[in-house]
């Protein structure tokens, strides 16, 4: 991260452009959003839109960066990293997901989810991955960050009902080998 992104003003400004993104996308798509009309929402300079991003998207992929580096550091200040299917770690990450519903929606409308794909997919691997893992290791985290994926996508557009508990125990019942209900192993 370089300096200018960890700059108080420049993050306000940045925070700022995100909440004005966000709600320019309820009245039109992201196509037709002009960056004077979202400077303007955001009451930012033209010049500090640039200084940050060069096209409109970076603003929600940049926010979704800062957004998993907030969760990394909340696992590490937990001490959450037992394995990557501990419930605990399924509860926080739900939590964390319900947190920023509106931004993820944002992120979903704007044709740019997949974007949410490979933040998680990143963070597992880094997280859990080791260098003497083999490959069969690699792809049953990268199978687990897709279930992240596809449990929060179904959980949001079924009105987020279930506790971040009860998506947990789901996963964790599919992933736990000493669960009566793995799933994986039948």
């Amino acid at each position: 991260m370089n300096k200018s992104k960890k700059n108080p003003v420049n993050l306000l400004a940045r925070e700022c452009m995100v909440t004005a993104l966000m709600q320019l996308l309820k009245e039109k798509p992201l196509s037709s959003i002009s960056v004077s009309e979202l400077t303007q929402k955001a009451g930012v300079s033209r010049m500090t839109y640039y200084r940050n991003y060069e096209k409109k998207e970076d603003i929600f992929i940049f926010y979704l960066d800062d957004l998993v580096d907030l969760y990394r550091e909340s696992i590490r200040k937990e001490s959450l990293r037992e394995n990557y299917y501990d419930k605990n770690n399924l509860i926080h990450c739900f939590y964390h997901f319900q947190k920023y519903r509106d931004f993820l929606e944002s992120l979903f409308q704007s044709g740019l989810g997949h974007h949410l794909l490979m933040a998680i997919s990143r963070f597992v691997i880094e997280t859990w991955q080791k260098l003497e893992d083999g490959m069969d290791h690699y792809y049953e985290l990268e199978a687990f960050s897709g279930t992240l994926f596809n449990v929060y996508i179904s959980w949001n557009l079924k009105g987020a009902k279930e506790t971040p508990e009860e998506l947990a125990q789901i996963i964790y019942d599919i992933y736990c080998p000493h669960n009566g209900k793995h799933y994986l192993n039948e």
